[in-house]
């Protein structure tokens, strides 16, 4: 083989015929990486359908699989001469290397792509899991039929489970009762709902905890036992051994020797004989006596420093002595009760996660977690896990496995028993050339919160490595250090930030360096890093509450101004029209690559979290006309468009309600401003709003429009489902033609879209699993913590604002960093790991015991660390610009701020840094910048739509017609009341319809049985139903045996006959837009005519046909109307078989005509 000499990384880590381990820097072209490997295995032969790639979202598969078909479909269409290049630049051969055969099989790889069954497997590692357990769900245990349940499935489920478990506690007995008693008192309510949701996000880690202690009771020695005790201990008990042992001569003594001292030192001595004289005094009192902060402090200072003890030394060392004494017993105290409480609560979270896991079995459904877990099982522990192996291990040749570094340990396991025989025994033996291909980057592993351990695909690494040599297969550890994405001045900035020792510990170089190096391949572009200067926080401000709420911040807060600042210099940029780089332009000199105008779509701001500052910059934003994305995330419930849409329900369900109908004027529904409803409500009698509204709507047009819409509302409610109803009340149109959507938007910006979407998808959802009315549907809404992940698209042309965490695998121009002064997030859960996985519970730092004060710390390490990767991945999001700033407390001191400003504090101080910024105008902010100045090239033509305005006739309702829809032949038309009912709907609650169900069971099945077996097939269908009496039974069975065996109905249940025929369709002689579709009970087709027969189980049944409800008319002539068209030139026949008599009743043809006419009529 011809080959051209080479080191370029990434046509090394491509290479087919090599399993690489790939370490990749932010913006090193790893996608592409991933392509270019895809494709040479398809080259190389490798079947499309025996490629496995597991990346970690949908967005980044569906991103891969568009560029993996881009390339492929440009290769079926390339002459030779442009593909004989491709190929060579992609496999490093000599173009003259690649023959006409060659050739055509490149080509030929778009087609087999598409058309592998199944299509290429490009998916995540959960959409792998799910086709693995569907595949093989019996080997899983799990239901065949199981279903995914999205977030708010798993929310309705978690509150069942939360549900199930109150009840169990309010027997009162056992631990978990004693369990929800103490914790439900301990913890308020909100933090007793999250430690719920604690439970669920850690189930995967607490119960690998118990089952490494062998269960419960395991865990539960283990607790105590971390804790410093041989079995369970009172903490009461121990105070009480504490106070048994206090020396009260010795604090008697002291207290005479200090009562001759100064002011403070007889105060002391006053607290001391206190505690010695009272027989009963607590370890609270003495510990009060003698430690700071009421006894939880630190040891009092005046012991050591009195010199009223100065004579008296011994008598000092003795209370030195105590100090540690009472010290030691208050630790043993605090582990005890630490003990007690992460007692309750792993008892709690086991009874919970048994509770989640009966809910999710009943329902057949498994959660994201149980596709990770019963994979895990399927493939490592299952007793079926070699056969399952066996049947992939034909299957998959080639794994490719993204963004490795957020891969949790069990995702691990997983892969390692698909590639078990990859590289040993028969898989191993195999002709083909199987490989692996693992990409990912520890500085970027920033989901813990999820599993994810950075240290393990460096661990995975070393492993795989040793394993596939050994195996005698070549393996290898490639670097890209190269950065496609960013300016010489951002990596080097980057690289700054990175070489401080204290980041190392989150952002590690790469194995044999001494820091993180990017080698720029846009060596001759320049960008720059701007740092603005804190925005400090004013000093409190008086703030009457009835012009600025006290929990709303002022105009002059510090994120106020911030935000503003950002909107100023980002309305500035673009009016400026500030170069930036895209890749996707054609360049003056051919090359792939311009420099353009800024937009407002080039620009990223990121956050660290949704909460004030990230408001206020969207807010700003707006304020200026600028485009803006809204929130990446919605908290749906926290979104103001869900109170709107449940304030409608609530009106129309209590229109009284003023509260709710005050808000509901103000919403974009109806569009009140303060002075317009302040006018209505003013004049009113108390309680009475709804009525002032009616009275008054005449006087102010914005007055009638409410009106009308609520007038609309009431209406649609009558009639319509939940989601039918929100349906039809957003396409309402005010008086300009708008609709009430339209106007949402227009109003709350287009993340109301998302919303409303995402609103009536949970309506639909509700009425699948029951809830058909508003006030259900309001309050099965009203307690969801719903969140929707928004798609953030630059090709919008408009600003981004998302957390950092949420831009992982983006990029853009400009990036602004306003949140990096925050030093913490919170102070995370009560539940603590420890080093060896166990658990332990204690909600308050000063309340730690050794143990839990070392998980603590364990916990702030990782945190730290993570937050230094954060930045990392916040940093290398930028292509040309980075702009940093932030706000600053009142009387904090900038100095003594850590964290992500600490770090770039210091990038700024760095060598390659501190002697190159200069002052550089941003709008009102003077900055100091690194780098040159952006190229200004002048305001860029906005992007003009590209949709043409609607015609009129689209914005006008189209008019309704009642039959346009798919109908049931016995829905048309409303059924007559029925005169009597059936004497066994009063005996064990059976009703009509269940009675004519089984019924129409039997005349399905038996007819097809011989006469003498009809009998005992009746008597073992109906003993199939536990509920039913034996009376019941033979009532049935005699009612459709007597059908059978009447000479009457021998040729409708002729040997020729079918049962259960599905119809659907329209005839010329049914109304225009009517289309039907049913299931006739019996039909029987003969060359000259159709039978069709419909059985009618109604008690009495009628004298005549005459006397039939109308509707069963109508469903023959229906029936008849599209059979004639199925069967033309033959006579069709229609008869209705009632099984109170029996009676066959011929349906005769002038009674369907008519039927038919007033069908026609009505539409």
């Amino acid at each position: 083989m011809s080959t051209l000499t080479d080191i370029d990384p990434q046509r090394t880590a491509a290479d087919p015929d090599l399993s690489a381990f790939v370490t990749a820097n932010a913006g090193s072209g790893k996608t592409k990486t991933l392509i270019d490997r895809v494709a040479r295995l398809l080259l190389a032969g490798a079947a499309p359908a025996a490629i496995l790639c597991v990346t970690y979202t949908k967005a980044a598969a569906a991103e891969m699989q568009r560029r993996l078909f881009d390339l492929l479909g440009q290769w079926s269409v390339c002459d030779d001469t442009a593909l004989r290049a491709a190929l060579a630049k992609l496999e490093g051969r000599r173009p003259d290397s690649y023959d006409a055969a060659r050739l055509s099989a490149a080509r030929a790889l778009f087609a087999q792509a598409l058309e592998t069954p199944g299509g290429l497997k490009i998916q995540t590692i959960h959409a792998f899991c799910e086709k693995l357990l569907r595949r093989f769900p019996l080997e899983a245990g799990i239901s065949p039929g199981f279903r995914v349940m999205d977030d708010p499935a798993a929310a309705l489920i978690a509150r069942a489970a939360r549900q199930d478990v109150a009840r169990h506690a309010l027997t009162g007995t056992g631990a978990v009762a004693q369990a929800y008693a103490r914790l439900s008192v301990s913890l308020d309510f909100r933090a007793f709902e999250q430690m719920f949701a604690t439970f669920e996000a850690r189930r995967g880690a607490l119960d690998a905890f118990v089952h490494r202690q062998g269960g419960l009771e395991g865990a539960l020695a283990w607790i105590w036992d971390a804790c410093g005790f041989d079995g369970e201990a009172d903490p009461e008990a121990v105070a009480a051994d504490a106070m048994a042992e206090l020396d009260r001569a010795l604090w008697r003594e002291a207290a005479e020797v200090l009562a001759l001292g100064g002011k403070t030192d007889q105060s002391c001595s006053q607290t001391l004989s206190a505690v010695a004289a009272d027989p009963h005094a607590t370890l609270s009192d003495a510990l009060k006596a003698l430690f700071t902060q009421g006894g939880e402090g630190t040891p009092a200072t005046w012991v050591a420093k009195t010199k009223a003890l100065a004579s008296a030394e011994p008598l000092r060392q003795a209370l030195l002595d105590e100090q540690d004494r009472l010290a030691t017993a208050r630790d043993q105290v605090r582990a005890a009760n630490i003990a007690w409480d992460s007692a309750y609560v792993l008892v709690l979270a086991q009874a919970y996660l048994t509770a989640y896991g009966q809910e999710k079995a009943a329902a057949g459904a498994l959660d994201f977690g149980d596709l990770i877990e019963k994979t895990r099982a399927l493939v490592a522990e299952r007793p079926m896990a070699a056969w399952v192996l066996y049947k992939l291990d034909g299957g998959i040749d080639h794994i490719l496995l993204d963004e490795a570094q957020d891969t949790a340990p069990e995702q691990w396991e997983i892969l390692s028993a698909l590639t078990a025989e990859f590289f040993a025994g028969e898989g191993r033996e195999r002709q083909a050339l199987r490989s692996l291909f693992v990409v990912g980057d520890e500085k970027q592993s920033i989901y813990s919160f999820q599993g994810a351990a950075p240290e393990r695909l460096r661990l995975e690494t070393e492993t795989y490595l040793a394993r596939i040599r050994d195996a005698g297969a070549r393996a290898q550890s490639v670097p890209l250090a190269a950065s496609w994405r960013s300016t010489v001045d951002v990596l080097s900035f980057v690289d700054a930030v990175f070489s401080a020792p204290e980041t190392q510990g989150g952002v590690p170089p790469a194995r044999g360096e001494d820091a993180v190096r990017h080698i720029p391949m846009r060596r001759h572009h320049r960008g720059c890093v701007d740092l603005w200067p804190l925005e400090r926080e004013p000093e409190g401000e008086e703030r009457e509450a009835w012009d600025a709420p006290l929990d709303v911040e002022g105009p002059a807060s510090a994120n106020r101004r911030l935000a503003e600042n950002i909107a100023c210099e980002i309305e500035d940029l673009v009016a400026r029209g500030d170069g930036v780089f895209d890749k996707d332009l054609d360049g003056p000199d051919g090359t792939r690559g311009a420099w353009r105008p800024a937009r407002y779509g080039d620009v990223l701001i990121l956050v660290r979290r949704r909460k004030a500052l990230f408001e206020d910059i969207l807010r700003a934003l707006k304020r200026r006309g600028v485009p803006v994305a809204g929130a990446d995330r919605l908290a749906l419930s926290e979104h103001i468009i869900f109170d709107d849409l449940l304030a409608v329900a609530r009106f129309v369900l209590f229109p009284q309600d003023e509260l709710n109908l005050a808000a509901l004027l103000k919403s974009p529904f109806c569009g009140l401003d303060d002075e317009a409803l302040y006018a209505l409500a003013k004049p009113r009698k108390p309680g009475d709003l709804w009525s002032a509204l009616q009275a008054r709507a005449a006087e102010r047009p914005d007055w009638g429009h409410a009106l009308a819409f609520l007038n609309a509302a009431q209406d649609e409610a009558r009639t319509r489902r939940p989601f039918e109803f929100y349906g039809r009340l957003l396409t309402l149109r005010d008086e300009a033609g708008a609709s009430m959507r339209q106007r949402i938007v227009r109003r709350l910006g287009t993340e109301a879209e998302d919303a409303l979407d995402e609103f009536l998808a949970q309506a639909q959802a509700a009425e699948q699993r029951g809830v058909c009315d508003l006030e259900g549907l309001a309050d099965a809404l009203a307690g969801l913590n719903i969140t929707v992940k928004r798609e953030m698209e630059a090709a919008r042309n408009e600003v981004r604002v998302m957390t950092a965490h949420g831009a992982k695998g983006l990029e853009a121009p400009i990036v602004f960093l306003p949140e990096t002064t925050l030093s913490g997030l919170g102070r995370g859960s009560p539940l603590l790991e420890t080093e060896d996985g166990g658990f332990l519970w204690c909600p308050s730092k000063a309340q730690d015991c050794a143990a839990s004060a070392a998980a603590r710390e364990l916990r702030a390490r990782k945190d730290e660390e993570e937050a230094y990767r954060l930045l990392y991945v916040a940093l290398t999001r930028a292509r040309d610009r980075l702009v940093i700033c932030g706000r600053i407390a009142a009387k904090t001191k900038e100095e003594n701020l850590k964290g992500w400003w600490a770090a770039i504090q210091a990038g700024f101080a760095h060598e390659m840094v501190g002697p190159h910024l200069r002052p550089a105008a941003c709008g009102q902010v003077e900055a100091r910048r690194f780098g040159e100045d952006p190229q200004v090239l002048g305001r860029g033509e906005a992007d003009a739509p590209t949709t043409a305005p609607l015609p009129a006739w689209a914005r006008a309702d189209a008019a309704v017609d009642p039959l346009a829809r798919f109908a049931s032949p016995s829905d048309l038309g409303e059924a007559e009341e029925i005169l009597a009912p059936s004497p066994l709907a009063r005996v064990g609650g059976l009703g009509r319809f269940r009675r004519g169900e089984l019924i129409h069971r039997l005349l399905q099945i038996l007819p097809d049985l011989p006469l003498a077996e009809r009998d005992a097939a009746a008597a073992a269908i109906l003993a199939r139903e536990p509920d039913l009496t034996e009376d019941q039974r033979a009532e049935m069975a005699g009612a459709a045996l007597a059908v059978l065996a009447d000479p009457q109905f021998a040729e409708v249940f002729a040997a020729d006959g079918r049962a259960e025929v599905a119809i659907a369709g329209t005839a010329a002689a049914l109304p225009k837009a009517l289309q039907i579709s049913g299931r006739i009970d019996r039909l029987v087709v003969r060359p000259d005519r159709v039978l069709v027969a419909d059985f009618k189980t109604n008690r009495p049944s009628p004298a005549a046909i005459e006397d039939a409800d109308p509707a069963y008319i109508r469903q023959m002539a229906v029936y008849a109307a599209v059979l004639a068209e199925v069967f033309p030139g033959r006579a069709i026949e229609a008869a209705l078989v009632w099984t109170d008599g029996p009676k066959l009743m011929a349906v005769p043809e002038f009674l369907m005509a008519q039927a038919l006419a007033e069908l026609r009529s009505r539409s």
